[in-house]
């Protein structure tokens, strides 16, 4: 008894140590998962604003000009190429956030069977989830999620653009994890590229823009100035020019907004996480610290009835 006794005191040691741990573990997500849901929730006027414009502005224009808008053109015949964006996680210790976008991932993916899609990861824990799967991988970066900044995510944006303006894919898609609040983080799929709504896009097209005799584009800014001057848009110094400017700034936009709501639900399962297994250390070590008060008992209960039985033996 005196050695189980001294192993239970050995458990009890080392689950105060873990419970330690983890609760500092706990108040570091939750300083990181303030900033970073003041930085997703603080972002989230202005992506919604440039959406909303652009989607305005494309109602005046001719999409047909703008490869952001509609895309390189399926030719007849030829399958879809998508490039799935998955945005995880470096590190574990965060609940089910990887398992649960990864699953959303693979179900978009098999949706899609006829298709022809290549993933970019973010984060290495996509990187491992998608080389399980045998899919093919493009390109990986690592997550920002210990420091989110614009900076940081404009590589992956510039590398995206650059796939899709040489026509290298068709759609762009980003898997991330929406942030609804620390208790709630939903995975999601959105179209990135092109700008349009894939219901509205022409099923079949191999021109993106309309050549004029003298094989340059037409552009009918005139055309487009002078119906909104009467609506009371005034495009400056031209809608040409404007949406020349606003189109990548909308996708970079929207992409940086996805990498925010993905650190922001990041950090929240993290903290949600390690508060779980503080609640479970302690438990366990109130349920050691009981057994330890039984077996003492139990020890003394046992000492007391062998001096009892020797003093009866005497007499």
């Amino acid at each position: 008894m005196a050695v189980s006794t001294r192993i239970i005191r050995r458990r009890i040691k080392s689950t105060k140590s873990i419970g330690k741990i983890v609760k500092a573990m706990e108040l570091v997500a939750a300083s990181k998962m303030r900033r970073a849901t003041q930085l997703a929730l603080g972002t989230r006027p202005y992506a919604n604003l440039i959406q909303e414009m652009t989607a305005e502005l494309r109602t005046r224009i001719d999409p047909k000009q703008y490869a952001y808008l509609v895309g390189p053109g399926i030719p007849r015949g030829s399958s879809i190429r998508t490039l799935v964006v998955l945005l995880a996680s470096d590190r574990g210790l965060c609940g089910g956030f990887n398992s649960q976008i990864v699953k959303k991932t693979l179900e978009f993916i098999r949706s899609r069977d006829s298709q022809i899609i290549r993933v970019m990861t973010v984060g290495r824990r996509a990187e491992q989830a998608v080389r399980r799967a045998n899919l093919e991988l493009i390109a990986s970066f690592g997550s920002i999620s210990n420091a989110p900044s614009f900076e940081r995510v404009k590589p992956a944006a510039e590398y995206i653009s650059k796939e899709f303006l040489e026509q290298k894919v068709d759609r762009v898609f980003v898997a991330f994890t929406d942030f609804k609040s620390a208790l709630s983080q939903v995975p999601t799929v959105v179209q990135l590229l092109p700008i349009m709504p894939e219901a509205e896009l022409p099923k079949e097209s191999t021109m993106i823009e309309e050549k004029g005799e003298e094989g340059e584009t037409e552009h009918s800014d005139e055309r487009v100035e002078s119906e909104d001057e009467e609506e009371g848009t005034i495009f400056e110094p031209g809608s040409d020019a404007v949406m020349q400017k606003l189109l990548p700034s909308m996708v970079e936009m929207k992409l940086y907004q996805a990498f925010l709501e993905s650190a922001a639900s990041e950090q929240s399962a993290r903290m949600v996480a390690m508060k779980s297994a503080g609640d479970a250390a302690t438990e366990m070590l109130s349920d050691l610290t009981f057994t330890l008060n039984q077996a003492r008992q139990a020890s003394i209960t046992r000492e007391i009835s062998e001096i009892s039985a020797g003093t009866a033996a005497l007499k």
